[in-house]
């Protein structure tokens, strides 16, 4: 069993922007076409790790890469010479919760209509239900029933970006209602 890779708080931060790109470029599936000696390699098939190379140094990079594989957010095989390499669920899970800063719902003056998202994600997926009911609480969801959520302001690119990462979307529907029966309840809890 290998050592827990330990990082500095700044080495966190590097750890934060190089595992962010490694994992938005290795969510759409990243096949090279020869066996990487290393790891660290993965600089030449992202070009954009060289410009944290040259903001942060190699040393500080390198250590994100290698935290990176050690806590399995990217699975690495080898066949036929080739190098493909996935991300994991634990991966995905990291890659929502570094966007989920970038996701911010403008909550500006209320259009009148409300935004529902509802959904029926089968048990074996069980665990990605779990992360997009955690995501729709934490974007200032409000639940209505079971699996149905309300929100008054326009957010369908964020359920989205959420429901593509676990890839549940055929299994989430977003909706925008001019009225809703329980309207008051809900201008209430949203302070409108």
């Amino acid at each position: 069993m290998s050592s827990k890779v330990r990082l500095t708080k700044y080495e966190k931060e590097v750890f934060v922007e190089v595992a962010k790109l490694v994992l938005e470029v290795v969510l759409i599936g990243l096949v090279i076409g020869v066996a990487l000696t290393s790891p660290y390699g993965l600089s030449k098939f992202i070009p954009k790790l060289n410009k944290l190379r040259k903001k942060h140094g190699d040393e500080a990079v390198d250590k994100s890469l290698e935290k990176i594989i050690k806590d399995r957010f990217v699975q690495i095989t080898y066949r036929k010479g080739k190098t493909i390499i996935k991300i994991t669920q634990k991966g995905k899970v990291r890659l929502v919760d570094y966007d989920i800063d970038a996701i911010s719902i403008n909550k500006h003056k209320w259009d009148g209509k409300w935004r529902i998202v509802f959904f029926d994600i089968p048990e074996k997926l069980r665990f990605a239900r779990n992360i997009l009911r955690s995501k729709l609480i934490e974007i200032g969801f409000v639940k209505l029933q079971k699996s149905v959520w309300v929100c008054p302001y326009k957010c369908e690119d964020e359920i989205s970006f959420i429901s593509s990462v676990f890839e549940v979307e055929k299994f989430v529907n977003y909706g925008e209602l001019s009225k809703i029966d329980c309207e008051e309840y809900l201008k209430n809890k949203f302070d409108l």
